[in-house]
């Protein structure tokens, strides 16, 4: 099978996203081809004389109107990875109409659109990790870390670093964009900030090189979403994966879909800070039942979670 694969044209890890996606196709024994989401006269050449069978995007947000209107024109299958559901929902559920098949990461996202499109192909589909990117220690390495949080500084996290800092004597190391703005007067000793994006190599080794991840979700209410209908997201974020492929132990905040993905042998996870502080308190010092987990997650995610699993399910699905 011939398959287009239109870039998001975000920067940061979707280009990781799609270069891992890509790998995968191939594996099967397809041929792909990569264009930037823009109407170009070249760009449109290049799609007529592919003439493919199956044309996949992620998020959509780029997608220039002029080109969505000759892909729809084209014959081809056309299909969209929802990869930032339910927080976009007021531009999704437009997005959605435009495309024969529809994955998206959240179980929230998927039954309102079922609901709200009841002839169109929706599945659920969470993204997945490459195991070539995030992998164990080949060695024994020192913790450097305590605790390691990565990713956007949103409002829970900022609250949940705070309560580290301020109840607890351990080492935190911070990762993300914007971090610095937020956490302020704090212990240097105690405290570590890379304030910008880190590629998926640097933060596999800060995984692996931190006792604890804690792995807490963004709020579907968050006030720089576009979610005005309110659709709560129920499913755990591509990070739990990553954190599990790497051979590390998360602290994960509970999402409704967890049991789904994971064992509770598996993954611990919480339901408030107090009781995360009190998990934190607790497997700090046990390396022992830490490792149990992370090694249980690990196997886990090999055996079901990696996105050869998930290009496995689109060809699926198409067949």
């Amino acid at each position: 099978m011939k398959i287009l694969m239109i870039s998001s044209g975000y920067r940061g890890i979707y280009p990781h996203f799609e270069q891992a996606i890509e790998k995968e196709f191939k594996g099967f024994g397809h041929i792909i081809r990569t264009i930037k989401p823009a109407h170009e006269q070249e760009i449109m050449g290049a799609v007529r004389d592919f003439n493919p069978d199956f044309i996949i995007t992620l998020v959509g947000f780029m997608m220039n109107e002029a080109l969505m209107e000759c892909l729809k024109k084209s014959g081809s299958v056309l299909c969209i990875w929802l990869t930032e559901d339910p927080f976009y929902m007021d531009r999704t559920i437009e997005l959605v109409k435009n495309f024969h098949y529809v994955f998206t990461v959240d179980v929230g996202a998927f039954e309102h659109y079922r609901y709200k499109f009841p002839g169109k192909k929706i599945f659920f589909l969470p993204l997945g990790t490459d195991p070539f990117l995030y992998k164990p220690s080949n060695s024994e390495a020192p913790y450097s870390y305590d605790v390691c949080i990565v990713g956007y500084p949103y409002p829970d996290r900022i609250e949940l670093a705070n309560d580290i800092l301020n109840k607890t004597q351990y080492r935190l190391i911070l990762v993300g964009p914007r971090w610095k703005k937020h956490i302020s007067n704090q212990p240097k000793e105690r405290l570590d900030i890379i304030n910008r994006w880190v590629a998926p190599e640097s933060v596999r080794n800060l995984f692996i090189t931190s006792k604890i991840i804690l792995n807490s979700h963004r709020a579907f209410d968050y006030g720089k979403n576009r979610n005005t209908i309110g659709i709560i997201n129920k499913s755990i974020n591509n990070k739990t994966f990553d954190i599990a492929a790497s051979g590390s132990f998360q602290l994960i905040s509970n999402q409704t879909d967890l049991k789904n993905h994971f064992h509770p042998d598996e993954i611990v996870s919480y339901r408030d800070h107090a009781e995360c502080l009190e998990l934190i308190e607790y497997y700090i010092g046990k390396e022992n039942e830490r490792n149990q987990f992370s090694k249980k997650a690990y196997d886990r995610v090999l055996d079901c979670h990696t996105f050869s699993h998930r290009v496995q399910y689109i060809l699926k699905q198409l067949i």
